[in-house]
């Protein structure tokens, strides 16, 4: 398998959030709640827990960092301070349950290829569209929902 980078929310920008339940550079208001079904927290990339946890819903640009060109959506993190998710971690184990869409983009927002996975075995196929020298990184979505969950680049090669 290629080295990976696994890239979640910064932790700085869930920290702002919570402290100011306003979405980073629009403004938007943020929903904070008890969840009523279990998603992913955007941040920790683990699952918030209906019934048990809080989350806050709020607007985020899916391209922050790798654009100029935005595309906000909606996403959740954890409403109580949670660990961000490690860089060098993998594929989050959590979300091998769910389906989801990986999508490899060219910079300019320029999709290029976009793959269906239900199965879990999220390996392979990012080795695939990685393996696109004009690929340089791939998000992940949910299937389901169709909102952003995290992207993925290239680690570094030793």
């Amino acid at each position: 398998m290629l080295p990976i980078r696994i890239i979640a929310i910064p932790t700085e920008v869930a920290e702002a959030v919570r402290v100011t339940l306003r979405a980073p550079v629009y403004g938007f208001p943020a929903h904070a709640e008890l969840a009523t079904d279990d998603a992913p927290c955007r941040h920790c990339l683990r699952t918030i827990v209906a019934g048990k946890d809080r989350r806050i819903l709020f607007t985020y640009n899916r391209f922050n960092g790798v654009e100029t060109l935005p595309q906000p959506g909606p996403v959740y993190v954890h409403a109580d301070a949670c660990r961000g998710y490690s860089e060098a971690a993998g594929f989050p184990e959590e979300l091998r349950g769910s389906p989801r869409t990986v999508e490899a983009y060219a910079r300019g927002r320029r999709l290029l290829a976009q793959e269906y996975v239900a199965h879990g075995n999220f390996e392979p196929v990012i080795e695939k569209l990685l393996a696109n020298p004009g690929a340089d990184y791939l998000q992940i979505h949910s299937t389901t929902a169709g909102c952003f969950t995290f992207r993925i680049e290239r680690g570094a090669t030793k």
